[in-house]
């Protein structure tokens, strides 16, 4: 899963731009909508976030989440 989201990500962090790591350490999987919101562990719910944002993300709501870094109004 990891290589097929690095590849349709082309490496980049989709919220920073800022370049993935494919080695070890592995930039981690994210859940869009968290386990814990009711998200699934399906592959249209799982991307690849830099270590930074997915710490800021933590569980928040996608759509909140992505306000606060301003991309949607």
């Amino acid at each position: 899963m990891f290589d097929k989201l690095f590849s349709l990500q082309h490496g980049k962090c989709p919220v920073c731009k800022n370049v993935l790591s494919n080695t070890k350490p592995r930039s981690p999987l994210d859940h869009i909508v968290s386990l814990s919101k009711g998200g699934t562990n399906t592959d249209d719910n799982i991307q690849l976030l830099c270590q930074r944002c997915n710490q800021q993300k933590h569980n928040k709501d996608p759509i909140e989440f992505m306000q606060s870094k301003g991309f949607l109004i």
